[in-house]
C-alpha cells in the first residue's frame, strides 16, 4: 500500500496580530508562530519590504495551510534522513526538499507541501521495502492508523497533518485532529512461572494456589490480557492493570500467553509458555498426649 492517507480537513480563517511597542518582526514571529525564523514568512505574507514594522501595525498570520505544510515537510525530512545513502533518486529528493523549504520561508505553503510531498514520493517509490500501513475504524468513528513498513505515511484530519513512522500508531477521533504518534506496543515477555515448571501448591478457595503469572511491563501499556489454556478444559481470558495476575487453578497442565493493551491497540501475543500444577502433600499432624493423674 503506497501513498499518503488523507482524511477530512476543516478550514479555519487566518488570524491577525498587532505589533507591540518595541517589537521586531522576529519577536512577533516568536510570539505568534513560536519561531523567530518565521519573520520571513510574515514579511512575505504581508508584502513587507523592510524588517522594521511600526507599532500598531496589523499583520496577517498564516492559516491552517502552514501547519499542514510543516507536517508534510517534516515527513519529507524524515524520509531523506533515513533513506539509504545509495538509494535511487535520493539526490533528487534532497533538491526537492530544499525547494520546498524555500517555498515555506516565502509563505508559499501550498507549494511547499506539494514539493515536499514530491520529495517523499521519490524515496517512497524507490525504496527497497514497500510502504505499508493498516487502518482500523471503530463503530464510534474512531480511526487508528499504524505504519508497518517502508516510508512514513501521513494522516490528515481537521486541517492537521501528522507523520507516522514505521512502528508508530496514530488515533483520530471523529472530527478531531490526529493524536501525537505513539510507538507500536511492545510484546510482553513472561517471567514467572518458568517455562515447563512443575509446581506444588496448597489448596485454596476455587482450586490450588493462588498461582502468580508475571511478565515484563510494556511501555505505554494501559493494561494486559492473559490467555490461559488448560490441557483439559476451556480457555480463560484474564485482564490485569499491572504486569502480573494471581489465579487459583485446578490441578493440571496449562499453557499461557499475554498481550499489552491500550484503548485503541493490542500487541501481538507473547511466546506461549507452559506449567503444571499439583496439590502439595498434606503436612503431618503431631498429637501429643500428656499423662494425667486420676483420683
Amino acid at each position: 500500500m503506497k501513498g499518503s492517507l488523507l482524511l477530512a480537513m476543516l478550514a479555519l480563517a487566518p488570524a491577525e496580530a498587532v505589533v507591540r511597542d518595541g517589537e521586531s518582526l522576529a519577536q512577533v514571529a516568536q510570539r505568534t508562530l513560536g519561531d523567530r525564523g518565521g519573520a520571513s514568512e510574515l514579511k512575505a505574507l504581508n508584502g513587507l519590504k523592510e524588517d522594521a514594522v511600526a507599532p500598531g501595525t496589523k499583520l496577517k498570520l498564516p492559516g491552517p495551510d502552514r501547519a499542514r505544510a510543516q507536517n508534510v515537510l517534516e515527513t519529507a525530512r524524515n524520509a531523506v534522513k533515513h533513506a539509504d545513502a545509495k538509494a535511487a533518486r535520493r539526490e533528487e529528493a534532497e533538491a526537492k526538499l530544499k525547494e520546498a523549504e524555500a517555498h515555506f520561508q516565502h509563505a508559499r505553503y501550498e507549494a511547499a507541501a506539494q514539493t515536499a510531498d514530491g520529495a517523499w514520493k521519490l524515496l517512497s517509490a524507490s525504496g527497497s521495502q514497500p510502504t505499508g500501513f493498516t487502518v482500523a475504524v471503530a463503530d464510534d468513528g474512531t480511526t487508528t492508523v499504524k505504519s508497518t513498513s517502508g516510508q512514513p505515511v501521513r494522516v490528515e484530519a481537521a486541517g492537521v497533518t501528522q507523520s507516522v513512522d514505521v512502528g508508530q500508531v496514530v488515533r483520530v477521533d471523529k472530527g478531531q485532529p490526529p493524536s501525537p504518534p505513539r510507538p507500536q506496543l511492545g510484546v510482553p515477555q513472561p517471567t514467572q512461572p518458568a517455562d515447563k515448571l512443575k509446581m506444588t501448591v496448597q489448596p485454596a478457595k476455587g482450586g490450588l494456589g493462588p498461582v502468580t503469572l508475571a511478565w515484563r511491563a510494556v511501555e505505554g501499556a494501559e493494561g494486559y490480557e492473559v490467555e490461559l489454556v488448560p490441557v483439559r478444559g476451556e480457555k480463560r481470558v484474564l485482564t490485569a492493570s499491572a504486569p502480573q495476575v494471581r489465579v487459583a487453578l485446578p490441578a493440571g497442565a496449562y499453557r499461557w500467553s499475554v498481550r499489552a493493551l491500550t484503548r485503541e491497540a493490542r500487541s501481538a501475543a507473547s511466546p506461549e509458555q507452559g506449567f503444571e500444577v499439583a496439590e502439595a502433600p498434606a503436612k503431618g499432624i503431631n498429637i501429643e498426649v500428656q499423662s494425667t493423674k486420676w483420683k
